[in-house]
């Protein structure tokens, strides 16, 4: 966890006011050869911080608490190289989303409401934001 909060102040080093843009993470993570996953998980730690990754109203949270020893971190990995293709969606990595019985756990937010995929998988949140 020590790392994590170490991360998470590099993130407010960079970051404008409150926000980080999630190409300048991308960015830092590879200059400092981390996994982005790691610097994403350390935004719930950092006090106010808010990742930016576009305009989109639609948005997938991902608990980056606990779920990180179910998963998370690849699906993290995962959601940063679709981001990275198409940025139609925001990626809002959160403390926790109360569904540690079935982590990792996703929320994917857009217009008609929500989705929660628990567990989660890189195939079942592809499948979701491709229906969308």
């Amino acid at each position: 966890m020590g790392r994590l909060a170490s991360m998470g102040l590099e993130l407010e080093e960079i970051s404008a006011e409150e926000l980080v843009e999630l190409e300048h993470m991308i960015e830092l993570a590879e200059e400092r050869g981390r996994p982005v996953s790691h610097y994403l998980a350390a935004v719930p730690l950092a006090t106010e911080l808010r990742v930016r990754s576009g305009e989109s109203s639609l948005a997938v949270k991902v608990c980056a608490g606990t779920c990180q020893r179910y998963g998370a971190l690849d699906l993290l990995e995962s959601l940063v190289d679709r981001w990275s293709k198409d940025k139609r969606f925001t990626i809002v990595p959160v403390t926790c989303l109360d569904r540690c019985d079935q982590a990792p756990a996703c929320e994917v937010h857009g217009d008609h409401g929500q989705l929660v995929i628990a567990p989660a998988t890189k195939s079942s949140i592809d499948e979701a934001l491709s229906s969308l």
